[in-house]
């Protein structure tokens, strides 16, 4: 199966909000800090709300401050990483071919190609936008839905599922 498609910076952020949640502990880490925001300003509404008296608010800016760097960290962070690892590397740019079979994967863009065999693949996570191939517990490969047919993105799944172990 040959799949030619161009990254986005879209990709790289989808990238990186689909790569934390690939353990049950990560998804529940992400999922606390994304929640603790608005929780803290919350609790801290609710205080002002119950007690409106003038020292309440002013000991309640550590409150509305930390909800706010909180909220900072966990939703914009993100957006700002994939923006620069985007724009910082010259060979995600371009169009990018990756060819499935039975051997491995072999990518080419301009500027250079990769082939790597299914040996040396040890996981993949698919999410709603794409597909991360991983070659370590941090690096890997995407290949975007959107370049795939719904029949493609169906022989894509049954590739990887028979040549990759998820308990590697």
């Amino acid at each position: 199966m040959e799949v030619i498609y161009q990254l986005t910076q879209r990709d790289f952020f989808d990238s990186f909000i689909a790569h934390p949640y690939g353990s049950t502990l990560r998804k529940w880490t992400i999922g606390v800090a994304a929640y603790g925001a608005p929780i803290f300003g919350g609790v801290g509404l609710l205080v002002y709300a119950v007690s409106p008296l003038t020292n309440t608010l002013a000991n309640l800016h550590p409150l509305f401050i930390l909800a706010t760097l909180w909220g900072v960290l966990v939703w914009a962070l993100p957006w700002w990483s994939a923006r620069n690892q985007y724009l910082k590397q010259p060979g995600a740019h371009g169009p990018r071919t990756a060819l499935v079979d039975a051997v491995g994967v072999h990518w080419r863009w301009d500027g250079g190609s990769s082939d790597v065999e299914w040996k040396n693949f040890i996981r993949h996570l698919e999410s709603k936008h794409l597909f991360l191939l991983y070659l370590s517990p941090v690096m890997f490969n995407t290949v975007p839905k959107r370049a795939l047919t719904p029949e493609q993105i169906s022989e894509l799944r049954t590739i990887l599922a028979r040549n990759i172990s998820q308990g590697r």
